[in-house]
């Protein structure tokens, strides 16, 4: 009787021990932040990385990878810049 849970135990463990290794070796999608203008990202050596929004002028810490943000403006995309008041210019004749 006690072999039989001591082998239900070992077996409860071991499927722990694959559980927890199953979970850090899965693949992580990548955050939003990442290809935002907005983003102020900074890499550390031991491959952790810390991402800043600066939307709107200020700096604020984001804690968790970004999947959906109404502030997102792609990196690559050039920004047009608006000087002023433009009214439309008429055709010459």
């Amino acid at each position: 009787m006690s072999t039989v849970i001591l082998v239900l135990l070992f077996r409860v463990f071991v499927a722990g021990v694959k559980a927890m290794v199953r979970d850090r070796h899965a693949v992580k999608t990548k955050p939003l932040c990442e290809e935002c203008a907005c983003a102020h990202i900074q890499f550390g050596a031991c491959g952790r990385r810390t991402i800043s929004c600066t939307y709107g002028g200020g700096v604020r810490v984001i804690n968790l990878d970004v999947l959906y943000c109404t502030d997102y403006r792609p990196r690559m995309v050039p920004v047009r810049p608006t000087i002023g008041f433009v009214r439309e210019i008429a055709a010459a004749k």
